[in-house]
């Protein structure tokens, strides 16, 4: 099987904290890891990865039309990963290419309690405090007010995989859950009994305490929360998004933070990736931002790096392949 060369394209976890994924990979042929720029150009991708026909891939960088278009010999993208918007699905059937996701619940539960934990970590400024508490400045303490979740009103944008369980676990704070999402598929007893309400976007975001972003994005809600839409929200509110960072317009939160419109905005996700040190958003106290590590659990990472080496596998023994988007694009 020395015929099959894998690259490891933008994926800092695949194969580190599981070594057995990588070695199971090297069984097949060679594995090399690359770290690309991530607004390298489709041609110049497609030059870098050149004789490698399998890829595992991050969410950066593009593989757009440009890239199949100058690449041969790919067979497979396996996304480490549920998202697929950096991937030109309907260039890669064009080019015979196979592009795979992992299930989405295996990312459910990481991605939904991670957002809980940022943004519970923000309105209780637990980070700032331990901080002050760590350079011996306990008496400080009286300078670390928050606010509670508890019977407050919250709303979840985008309701499928991951929002759904950000609303179950909204639920629990005892207040009413608003969830809007273009695609009605929660069932009737599933709302009542996570006291649930559809409502339109407006309605949410002018009564919830705490708004959640979990859209998949597309090209129509590309920087969905913007200043219209933050001037319509409840003033005081919380924004919390681990979804894609390009659904909100930052400056414009930021400017709500700023007036006092928003008390605060916690991410796992900004629209360009890495980010630097003098993005914006690590300058203002009142934005929590972790490097997009909502899927960093044992258990997420464990059954992401388990659906890529099976896609491999299924690959090369020519057998059906899970969750593979090609097959399905008309």
């Amino acid at each position: 099987m020395s015929e099959y060369k894998i690259a490891v394209v933008n994926s800092s976890s695949f194969g580190q904290v599981f070594t057995e994924h990588w070695k199971e990979l090297e069984e097949i042929g060679e594995v090399k890891r690359f770290m690309l720029p991530t607004d390298i150009d489709g041609k110049s991708l497609a030059a870098k990865l050149k004789g490698y026909n399998i890829i595992i891939a991050s969410v950066t960088p593009m593989f757009d039309k440009e890239f199949f278009d100058n690449t041969e010999g790919l067979l497979l993208i396996s996304r480490h990963g549920i998202g697929f918007n950096n991937v030109d699905i309907k260039a890669a059937k064009e080019h015979g290419v196979k592009v795979t996701i992992v299930p989405q619940l295996v990312e459910r539960d990481s991605v939904a309690e991670n957002e809980l934990v940022n943004l519970l970590t923000l309105v209780r400024r637990t980070v700032a405090a331990a901080e002050r508490e760590r350079d011996d400045r306990y008496e400080d303490r009286a300078e670390f007010m928050g606010n509670e979740l508890s019977g407050k009103t919250f709303g979840v944008i985008g309701c499928g995989n991951i929002g759904s369980r950000v609303a179950e676990l909204f639920s629990v704070f005892g207040g009413q859950v608003f969830i809007t999402d273009p695609d009605p598929k929660a069932p009737e007893g599933w709302l009542k009994s996570h006291n649930v309400q559809r409502v339109d976007l407006d309605t949410l975001l002018k009564n919830s305490d705490y708004v959640s972003l979990n859209a998949s994005l597309n090209d129509g809600n590309y920087h969905l929360i913007n200043a219209e839409k933050v001037a319509e929200m409840k003033k005081g509110a919380y924004l919390c998004n681990n979804a894609r960072g390009a659904l909100i317009d930052e400056t414009a939160v930021l400017d709500g933070i700023k007036s006092g419109q928003l008390s605060g905005y916690a991410a796992d996700a900004v629209e360009v990736e890495p980010v630097r040190a003098s993005h914006p958003f690590l300058h203002n106290d009142r934005v929590l931002l972790t490097p997009h590590t909502s899927a960093y659990t044992y258990e997420c990472l464990h059954g992401m790096g388990e659906k890529c080496v099976s896609d491999v596998k299924n690959l090369i023994a020519n057998k059906p392949l899970v969750r593979e988007l090609t097959s399905t694009l008309a």
